[in-house]
């Protein structure tokens, strides 16, 4: 029986050679085995299958393959970020309303260099939008994964094959982020409905998977930096990641920044090497210098209306420190305390879950209308604890009396059954979400559908679309059609602050207006007790989603005077409405026949309805402008 379970066990607790735990740790593993290659080799393919299921399932389900199917929000708006061309070397032409923006007027086109990466995989590839969405999501799937294993073979403490397996499971295939819906998810088997709202955790095409990728590879190499002691190279790859973290999503960047700050006093204050000292300061100085030159050639708001500013806002602290915040103090404070861990790798560890602790509670020291720190810093949330759970497993596993064979079957047993367990979350995270987004991948097809036919949109035409939720039908307007489209909440972050005042807010004010809604109604709203879900609704996410009573007052102010006024002029027939939609040879009205967005009596006010056409629950109206 105990050979038995010998065999079994032996592929999760690898042979790590003689050396003891700790020199291991600091003269690095051995090499690879063709056993333990196989493993990862399936471990990653694995991930990529679940990862990729939905996809395959729902392509072979609609027999659909022009537009790529969503399952995780802000897909249009990356993709359209990707899509549209320059039209100058400095200015980028917004594709919902097809005017020029300098790319250093809003912070999503200055740190644009993810859509700009799609957007030569998407032309080597043949413009072929479906194929380029997900070969790039599994380029980054596939990396995430070598980067992770990579890191945790030649890190953890105490690394068999088996438990760098399950450190990239826990990564990959749970989500620590949302960790009491999962578990709830889990209470409701044999019931699928939870599973279906909550995803797999890098299932994102652009956000988090490419930072954290990023940021996991520079870790390691802060680990490594600290091992070798002098190995400037290394330092000059930290800097290039630092750098590409930045163009990409600067929130990486400052997560990077904390590693090595805390690394740093280490080495500086700790271990009084004079040397590295002098190392990680040039380093310092020399990414600060390249990163304020990129970063500060501009706005760097992500959220246009305002300046960045500092601002102590204590209030807001207990609303921020929830359990998601306990549980990754706790991990820290234990990674701190840890004396099975190596220093070059426990202070890297907890330079990671420090910074990311800090930047959680960033909105009371910078206000959420800037740069909505502490949402952003979720992002790392899950990537943070499952790292750091891992190492501290690794750690409790180090102990001398688990090494001799009497202990290995049990430990190898309790690995393979801890990896089959998240494996089966990833499979009902992965069927969950094929099935909760399949509606709107339906309604995704009929949209190209409709718009492939008699009806199409031609150059000079404007396309009315609904526009209530993130990746709403707008925004796959000019994917499908190259056609502007009247209104579309994500536009406002592909645009300058002042164009934000005279065009997007003039154009929101219409489709309000052209969907019932009008200027008493949005005062009872703002007045009302979901005043925030209404802000959030109509683009104003920093306020609406800040826990400070005051930014949440700016908000309904912004509202108030950039909104309601042109709101009441439209009422009141204003010519400028009519002098707008006289730009445009036709309006193409796209509307669901069962369940109306647009009213047909306020589109008739403005606009002389010349044909329809119903393709299923789409109805398409084509109007011309009253003259």
């Amino acid at each position: 029986m105990t050979n038995m379970l010998d065999k079994i066990s032996e592929p999760l607790l690898a042979p790590r050679g003689r050396l003891p735990v700790s020199e291991q740790s600091s003269l690095g593993r051995p090499p690879l085995n063709r056993q333990q290659v196989l493993l990862y080799f399936v471990a990653t393919v694995f991930v990529l299958l679940i990862y990729s299921y939905p996809a395959l399932r729902t392509r072979f389900e609609l027999r659909f393959s022009k537009l790529p199917p969503l399952f995780a929000p802000d897909l249009t708006l990356y993709l359209n970020l990707s899509q549209s061309p320059a039209t100058a070397s400095s200015q980028f032409l917004n594709p919902y309303y097809l005017v020029p923006v300098p790319y250093d007027g809003a912070g999503y086109l200055k740190f644009h260099l993810a859509p700009a990466l799609f957007a030569g995989l998407r032309t080597a590839l043949g413009g072929r939008l479906w194929l380029s969405v997900f070969l790039w999501n599994a380029l980054w799937w596939c990396g995430l994964s070598i980067v992770v294993v990579w890191l945790l073979r030649r890190f953890l403490p105490w690394a068999s094959s088996g438990l760098v397996v399950l450190g990239l499971m826990l990564l990959m295939l749970f989500n620590f982020g949302i960790l009491k819906t999962l578990l709830i998810a889990w209470a409701h088997l044999p019931s699928m409905a939870r599973f279906e709202t909550i995803g797999l955790p890098f299932m994102r095409a652009f956000v988090p998977v490419m930072p954290v990728t990023l940021l996991v590879a520079y870790l390691g190499l802060q680990m490594e930096a600290l091992r070798r002691g002098n190995a400037i190279l290394i330092w000059v790859g930290m800097g290039v990641l630092q750098l590409v973290a930045l163009a990409s999503f600067p929130y990486a960047t400052l997560m990077m920044a904390g590693i090595t700050a805390v690394s740093a006093i280490w080495q500086i204050v700790f271990s009084g090497n004079r040397w590295a000292g002098l190392v990680v300061t040039i380093y310092g100085v020399v990414c600060a210098v390249v990163d304020a030159v990129f970063a500060l050639g501009g706005s760097l708001g992500f959220y246009g209306n305002h300046s960045s500013s500092i601002r102590f806002q204590p209030a807001v602290l207990p609303h921020l420190v929830g359990g998601n915040w306990l549980i990754l103090a706790i991990l820290t404070t234990a990674a701190i305390v840890s004396k099975k861990v190596s220093p070059d790798v426990k202070w890297p560890l907890v330079g990671l879950g420090a910074t990311n602790l800090v930047l959680m509670l960033g909105d009371a020291i910078v206000p959420a209308q800037t740069i909505l720190l502490s949402h952003h810093a979720a992002h790392f949330i899950h990537s943070t604890i499952a790292i750091l759970l891992i190492f501290l497993l690794s750690a409790a596993l180090a102990s001398p009396q688990l090494e001799p064979n009497r202990w290995k079957y049990h430990v190898g047993i309790a690995i393979a059954c801890a990896v089959s367990m998240v494996a089966l979350n990833g499979l009902l995270l992965s069927l969950g979400t094929y099935r909760g987004y399949l509606t709107y991948n339906r309604q995704e097809a009929a949209l190209a559908q409709t718009l492939a036919g008699p009806f199409r949109p031609l150059q000079g035409d404007l396309v009315i679309a609904r526009a209530q939720v993130v990746d709403d039908q707008c925004g796959w307007i000019f994917l499908l059609t190259q056609s502007q489209v009247l209104y579309c909440t994500d536009a406002e972050v592909m645009l300058t602050v002042r164009q934000n005042v005279d065009i997007h807010r003039f154009r929101q004010a219409i489709y309000l207006y052209l969907t019932g809604r009008d200027s008493n109604w949005l005062r009872r709203m703002l007045a009302g007790p979901t005043r925030l879900n209404v802000m959030y609704g109509l683009g104003y996410w920093a306020e609406a989603a800040s826990h400070s009573r005051s930014e949440q007052a700016d908000g309904v102010l912004a509202v108030e005077h950039e909104l309601i006024p042109l709101l009441e002029k439209i009422e009141q027939r204003d010519d400028g409405v009519g002098r707008f939609f006289q730009q445009f040879r036709r309006i193409v009205v796209v509307d669901n026949q069962e369940d109306p967005t647009f009213s047909q009596e306020r589109m008739m006010s403005f606009l002389k309805l010349e044909s329809e056409q119903q393709t299923g629950q789409l109805e398409c109206r084509i109007y011309t402008p009253r003259k």
